[in-house]
């Protein structure tokens, strides 16, 4: 997790991403479509552990936020790592 409260950002080739979308995509050698999001399965945007990162399509999105809402972070697809405050 980043210290800053704003999503970190990285520069490559020219371009500018957010640092999870950046970590992902290099530790999988995915390239991600602009209609694919990068997913947290830890609900914390700040985060950039590549074990919470999973690509989706904006409703795969949504549903995880529904989840979340109504049962709280999938502690089971984390396995036993620290959660994020």
């Amino acid at each position: 997790m980043t210290e800053t409260t704003a999503t970190r950002k990285v520069r490559f080739a020219r371009l500018q991403f957010t640092a999870y979308r950046f970590i992902y995509c290099a530790l999988t050698e995915t390239a991600a479509s602009s209609d694919q999001v990068i997913r947290h399965r830890c609900h914390n945007r700040r985060c950039v552990n590549p074990e919470h990162l999973t690509i989706g399509t904006k409703a795969d999105n949504k549903h995880d936020d529904w989840e979340y809402w109504a049962n709280g972070i999938d502690r089971a697809y984390l396995g036993t790592v620290a959660m994020h405050p």
